[in-house]
C-alpha cells in the first residue's frame, strides 16, 4: 500500500521544471512580451504621428506663438508628459503580472 502523494503546487512545478512548471513561466514571458509590444507601438505610434501630422498640415510652420514655430511646440512640449504617462502605466501593469505570478505560485516573498 503506498501512501498518498501530497498535491504538488505552482512552487514545485517550477522549481522542477517540469511541463506545467514551464507552462507557468512561458505564459508569464507571454504576457510581459504582449505588454512591451503594446508599449513599444503605442510609443511609436505617437511619436510616429507628430511628423506625419507636420508633413499633411504644412501651415502650421507659419503659426508662431510666442515667436517659435508651433512644429517647434508640438515635437518638444507635449511628448514628453506623454511618455511619462506611457512609463507609469507600463510600469504598473508589469508589477500586477508580478503579483499575479507570485499569487498563482503560491510566493509568500514580497520582492
Amino acid at each position: 500500500m503506498s501512501r498518498p502523494r501530497p498535491p504538488r503546487t505552482p512552487r514545485d512545478e517550477l522549481a522542477e521544471a517540469t511541463p506545467h512548471g514551464v507552462l507557468y513561466l512561458r505564459r508569464l514571458r507571454h504576457a510581459q512580451l504582449t505588454l512591451s509590444v503594446l508599449a513599444v507601438v503605442a510609443f511609436g505610434g505617437m511619436l510616429g504621428a507628430l511628423p506625419l501630422g507636420l508633413y499633411l498640415l504644412p501651415g502650421l510652420a507659419d503659426v508662431r506663438p510666442l515667436g517659435v514655430p508651433l512644429p517647434l511646440w508640438l515635437v518638444a512640449v507635449p511628448p514628453f508628459p506623454i511618455f511619462v504617462c506611457f512609463g507609469i502605466a507600463y510600469e504598473r501593469r508589469a508589477r500586477g503580472l508580478e503579483r499575479s505570478f507570485r499569487e498563482i505560485v503560491g510566493g509568500d516573498d514580497d520582492a
